[in-house]
């Protein structure tokens, strides 16, 4: 695929730039990947809902932190998320934010941001340090395991559509 570009649009919203010819692709192949696209991102949002005790602004809030503290230095095959996460010495790889970065790219607004971090510091989630920044921690990746499951699953049903076609198209 060509290079990402962040795009804002509207209030702190970010949309992702993708390759052009990946676009092309699913447009053409939208009849084929729009079924399984929708049973299965219904299935994920159904357990992320769950998960998240049907608060969807704690489970972006959370996404968000994750996303946006990954480290450039990402590892695309990680051993374990501790490994991911820590360095040698306990020091973290996270590029750590604050509540009024979350609340600017979410869009979400910073009081709402504040009350839920707040909420995911409560469930062990995210820590925040003596500054105010914050970091997801290692037991929301050991809490969260069923959700990186069905996320995993969703990921797969995509995976599995998009090579189907691509068989059909070489027969």
């Amino acid at each position: 695929m060509g290079d990402a570009k962040t795009l804002k649009k509207g209030s702190g919203n970010h949309m992702t730039k993708t390759d052009d010819k990946a676009v092309e692709f699913v447009r053409k192949a939208f009849t084929s990947l729009w079924p399984v696209h929708l049973s299965s991102f219904n299935k994920l949002l159904i357990q992320l809902r769950t998960a998240f005790d049907g608060d969807f602004d704690l489970m972006l809030v959370l996404a968000v932190i994750g996303e946006r503290t990954r480290p450039e230095s990402w590892q695309p095959e990680p051993k374990t998320y501790r490994q991911l996460t820590r360095r040698s010495g306990d020091q973290h790889l996270q590029v750590a934010i604050n509540i009024q970065s979350v609340a600017e790219y979410s869009g979400i607004p910073r009081e709402t941001v504040r009350r839920k971090v707040r909420a995911l510091q409560e469930k062990g989630w995210v820590e925040r340090d003596g500054e105010g920044l914050l970091t997801i921690s290692s037991s929301a990746a050991a809490d969260l395991e069923q959700s990186t499951m069905h996320s995993i699953r969703y990921l797969a049903a995509i995976s599995s559509a998009i090579q189907a076609i691509n068989r059909d198209k070489s027969a």
